[in-house]
């Protein structure tokens, strides 16, 4: 195997940089975090709940549907998956089936995130990566330096393709990603498939959002995706629709005031129809106190998304606190500054650690410091 792993950490994060052909590559992966995916597989609560429900019926009908549709649009991610899970000694339908978790019709458990993004004098992408109880101690940064393939750095849950979460690219791409429950999956690829052939394929903005338009999606994500001119555009995609916002800077469209620089997304659709969320509910709850967040006069430095972001829990901020040893925490914070190049990332209990974009794509620290002078305390 001619890939090469490589193991450090962010502040308290963990970091695995790889790097070789795509099909070692994953293997390799697979194998380094074995320990992981085999437990998810064979231990969580979430893989017997979708056993059951593709165990016959619909449920059966619309895995088979997703699997036949994914591995025909996108053979180089179904790819990566098979080998993904010869590495870790797992059977590719079972880790195919994690991945399909969304474009299965609603089950019990969703998990949500939260984005906040702004474009004015300067550009940021915010993101809170909310994952189970679970995961904590599996989660790391990962760096992939495929042959042929664009380099990038994504927030990665191993027994998942990277992609779900917040990915950089070496070419000054920074999106982040909430998911979106879709009661009623049409046919199409399966999500996190399509989020990871943005990773492979897309050098621009405008190729990132015309791979969604290309690669029907059974299910739902919303995206906000940034890149070095400080552009910035929400794209929601349910049920293989898409749409397309530009955020402020005078973009004014499709429900966005003219000039208003801040930008929110949570788990239900803003534009698109097909998704679950009543108003009242969390992510509702949570899009509210973005919404309703006053705006700085000037132009916002790293810390005023992480006092909204990761500063409290609902009703003053939108951190999760777990409640129960099944439920949901805010696993990380990440701040992308577009305008500037440098991130911030907030492991939970951590400090927050500064570093430049290019040091994460690269998968080095160069750069990398703990900013004890950061105007943000959590509470």
């Amino acid at each position: 195997m001619s890939a090469t792993p490589r193991e450090q950490t962010l502040g308290s994060m963990r970091w695995v940089v790889v790097s070789g052909p795509a099909g070692d590559c994953f293997e390799l992966l697979g194998a380094h975090t074995r320990a992981s995916i085999q437990a998810a597989v064979t231990g969580w609560p979430l893989m017997e709940r979708l056993r059951r429900h593709v165990s016959g019926g619909e449920g059966a009908a619309r895995l088979a549907a997703v699997c036949e549709d994914t591995a025909s649009a996108l053979p180089d991610e179904w790819a990566e998956l098979a080998a993904l899970a010869a590495g870790a000694g797992v059977a590719v339908e079972d880790l195919a089936l994690l991945n399909f978790r969304g474009d299965l019709g609603q089950l019990e458990g969703g998990i949500g995130c939260s984005d906040l993004a702004w474009r004015r004098g300067r550009s940021f992408i915010a993101h809170n990566e909310d994952q189970g109880v679970s995961m904590t101690g599996h989660a790391a940064l990962l760096t992939l330096a495929i042959e042929g393939l664009p380099r990038i750095c994504a927030f990665w849950c191993p027994m998942f393709l990277p992609g779900n979460a917040f990915t950089l690219t070496g070419d000054g791409l920074v999106w982040s990603i909430d998911s979106l429950t879709v009661p009623d999956p049409a046919r199409g690829a399966g999500r996190h498939f399509v989020a990871r052939g943005l990773q492979r394929r897309c050098r621009t903005m405008d190729q990132a959002i015309e791979c969604l338009r290309a690669y029907r999606c059974a299910s739902g994500f919303a995206y906000t995706i940034g890149d070095r001119s400080g552009r910035i555009a929400g794209v929601e995609t349910v049920r293989g629709e898409v749409h397309v916002v530009e955020v402020g800077a005078g973009a004014g469209s499709s429900g966005e005031p003219a000039g208003e620089p801040a930008f929110w997304h949570t788990n239900h659709a803003r534009f698109l129809p097909g998704t679950a969320g009543e108003p009242g509910g969390d992510s509702h709850t949570r899009g509210d106190v973005l919404s309703l967040a006053p705006r700085p006069d000037g132009e916002p430095d790293a810390a005023w998304f992480l006092r909204l972001l990761a500063g409290a829990p609902l009703p003053d901020g939108v951190r999760v606190d777990p409640q129960t040893k099944e439920s949901a925490l805010t696993m990380c914070t990440f701040v992308a500054d577009l305008t500037g190049g440098e991130a911030v990332l907030l492991a939970r209990g951590d400090a927050p650690a500064g570093i430049p974009l290019r040091s994460l794509t690269d998968g080095v620290t160069d750069g990398s410091r703990v900013l004890t002078d950061l105007a943000f305390q959590p509470r």
